[in-house]
């Protein structure tokens, strides 16, 4: 067995000029492999050992490879792949990364489920006051955004939501609950970004200094 895994593990890299009729005629192994486009930068085509091809784009991002699946062989043609795959590499070449994208697309759901995944993932874990700053979001984020996607969250809308809460420290404390959420959706590649950033917070007199994301759990909890 060892022998063998070392095997699979030198054999070297396949590549070729893919065609339609290699792709058709392409023979599953004991284990799932990859063959290398030579005509398209990135294109790969992975063979499972029950049979099954798919189209899959490889790049890397701070330095390590990202996987992009882009579909089924059987679906998608060769020219479309190769097309896929182009469009993938031109926005990773634009600093974008095309895998957390269409992750984040699949997997974020609406605000309300990414409230609720950071709640109950990471909040309740680390934040023992997470009742207190889930407060805010839950009176007025949700109320506004609960069914929206939380991809499709903006600027405008987080503005729009503070413009609506009378009191300016409360607004602040609003925005700093919902940053948290986007940041820690950020980090776990379930949005590619936090709509929060760049909105400013309310003005407030020196008693009413503004807390920041990280001042906010320590703030509900000395008021316990």
């Amino acid at each position: 067995m060892l022998a063998q895994a070392k095997r699979r593990a030198k054999r070297p890299a396949q590549k070729r000029r893919l065609t339609e009729l290699f792709v058709r005629k392409a023979r599953p192994r004991d284990s799932a492999y990859l063959v290398w486009d030579t005509h398209q930068r990135g294109l790969a085509l992975r063979v499972q050992p029950s049979g099954g091809r798919s189209w899959v784009t490889v790049y890397s991002r701070q330095g390590r490879p990202r996987w992009l699946h882009l579909g089924k062989a059987d679906a998608i043609g060769l020219a479309d792949a190769r097309k896929l795959a182009a469009k993938a590499m031109l926005a990773v070449a634009e600093g974008k990364d095309p895998a957390a994208e269409k992750k984040a697309e699949r997997g974020a759901g609406t605000f309300a489920d990414l409230a609720e995944k950071y709640v109950e993932q990471y909040a309740k874990k680390n934040n023992k006051s997470w009742p207190q700053a889930d407060a805010p979001v839950r009176r007025f984020a949700i109320p506004r955004w609960g069914r929206l996607r939380a991809s499709a969250v903006a600027r405008a809308d987080v503005r729009a939501m503070m413009a609506k809460i009378e009191a300016p420290v409360v607004a602040n404390q609003t925005l700093a609950a919902v940053s948290a959420i986007f940041s820690w959706g950020v980090k776990e590649e379930i949005v590619i970004a936090n709509p929060c950033k760049l909105v400013e917070r309310n003005p407030t007199r020196s008693r009413e200094r503004v807390l920041c994301d990280s001042e906010l759990p320590k703030f509900w909890t000395a008021r316990r």
